[in-house]
C-alpha cells in the first residue's frame, strides 16, 4: 500500500482522482496554511513521514509544491517522491500555464482548497481586511481554478473573498489530467 501525503489544498482532487490513479493508497492531509511557517510544516511533514514510515507504506507520494526550503532535505531518510511542481497552481495548471496567464497581470490563484482555507491561511499571517487588501494590492485580480467544475456553487464564496480582498475574479477551467501524470509519475520514481 502507498501513502499520499498532501497539502489540504489537494484533498478533493486527490478523492476526486483515487479510482482513476491506478493503485491503491491511504492518503494524509496537512492543514493548508502550514506553509506560512516553515516549522510547522517541517514538524507535521516529518510527523507524517515517520508514521508512514513506520505502519510500513511501500511509499510515499507527496504531494506539495516547494512550500519549504529544504523539502528534499525532510523527504531524504524516506522512501518517498514529491511531485514535480513549484507550488499548488502549477499542479493544477503547469508552469507554462502560470506564466502564459502572467502575460495579462499578475493574479491570485485560488482552487477548492483555497477557497475552503483562505480565512485560515490569512489568520495564520495576522491579515485583516486591511493588510490582506495592502499585501496583495499589486494582484490584478483573483482565478479560481475550477477543478472540480463546481464554480457555479462557489460563487457567494468567491463574492466573499472579493469583497475582503478587492480582487475581481475569473473563472479557469482546469482538468485534472496533469494534477494526475504529476501523482503517477512520483509513484513511478518509487517504483525506480
Amino acid at each position: 500500500m502507498y501513502a499520499i501525503i498532501a497539502c489540504g489544498i489537494f484533498e478533493k482532487e486527490i478523492e476526486a482522482l483515487r479510482s482513476e490513479l491506478g493503485f491503491p493508497f491511504t492518503a494524509r492531509y496537512l492543514g493548508a496554511g502550514l506553509h506560512v511557517d516553515y516549522d510547522d510544516l517541517k514538524g507535521a511533514l516529518a510527523g507524517q513521514l515517520e508514521e508512514c514510515h513506520r505502519n510500513g507504506n511501500e511509499g510515499m507520494i507527496v504531494v506539495y509544491g516547494q512550500c519549504h526550503p529544504q523539502i528534499e532535505e525532510i523527504l531524504r531518510p524516506y522512501h518517498a517522491s514529491l511531485i514535480e511542481c513549484q507550488n499548488c497552481v502549477d499542479a493544477f495548471i503547469t508552469r507554462k500555464g502560470v506564466e502564459t496567464k502572467a502575460r495579462e497581470g499578475l493574479f491570485f490563484f485560488l482552487s477548492p482548497g483555497w477557497l475552503d482555507a483562505w480565512k485560515e491561511v490569512f489568520r495564520r499571517l495576522n491579515w485583516g481586511r486591511e493588510e490582506a487588501r495592502m499585501h496583495m494590492g499589486s494582484f490584478r485580480g483573483s482565478v479560481y481554478l475550477d477543478t472540480l467544475k463546481d464554480s457555479q456553487e462557489r460563487e457567494e464564496e468567491l463574492l466573499e473573498f472579493f469583497d475582503f480582498t478587492l480582487l475581481p475574479f475569473e473563472i479557469m477551467p482546469v482538468d485534472l489530467g496533469y494534477f494526475k501524470s504529476l501523482i503517477v509519475k512520483a509513484k513511478e520514481r518509487l517504483e525506480d
